[in-house]
């Protein structure tokens, strides 16, 4: 009886796992993740950005975004009706659709994030409080050769591009 020569099924499934796995560990070791954070960074501020917009023209009140810029937390909560600034008292936290808890978001920390007016916020309308162009960045902190990231918020009509 001859024997054929060559790999069975079994030892070609066996490498192939073994070197997908081998991959994933060791590819993003090979290329940097920091550029995907500053994007992730810059999306996820966008869209709380336009969230906030969105729910102050829902619920017809003020809400307001407040960008910590050292903590790299976003936070969303409703200011009183009687009053539209942003530094008045809280009176309630936005809820997040998708944990049904109170809308925060972390950014990434290889991040460094500036905002011209902090806390911005959107009144009723989807103005944003105070009436006056926002913007805020998000600058990569590791590859200072990555661009920067620029958000405006437009006055009167609150658009955020």
């Amino acid at each position: 009886m001859q024997r054929s020569k060559g790999f069975t099924l079994v030892e070609l499934i066996a490498v192939l796992v073994i070197t997908g796995i081998i991959a994933s560990i060791a590819a993003p070791r090979f290329i940097g993740v920091d550029a995907f954070d500053a994007r992730g960074s810059y999306s996820t501020l966008v869209s709380a950005l336009r969230y906030a917009q969105k729910t102050a023209i829902a619920q017809r009140t003020t809400v307001c975004a407040d960008v910590n810029t050292s903590t790299k937390l976003v936070v969303l909560t409703y200011r009183s009706s009687s009053s539209a600034d942003c530094s008045a008292v809280t009176v309630g936290a936005v809820i997040d659709p998708a944990t049904q808890l109170a809308y925060s978001k972390t950014l990434s920390k290889n991040v460094i994030i500036t905002a011209s007016t902090n806390p911005l916020g959107f009144d009723g309308l989807g103005r944003p409080v105070p009436n006056a162009a926002a913007t805020f960045t998000v600058k990569n902190a590791v590859d200072s050769t990555e661009s920067l990231r620029t958000i405006t918020v437009e006055a009167e009509t609150g658009y955020v591009r």
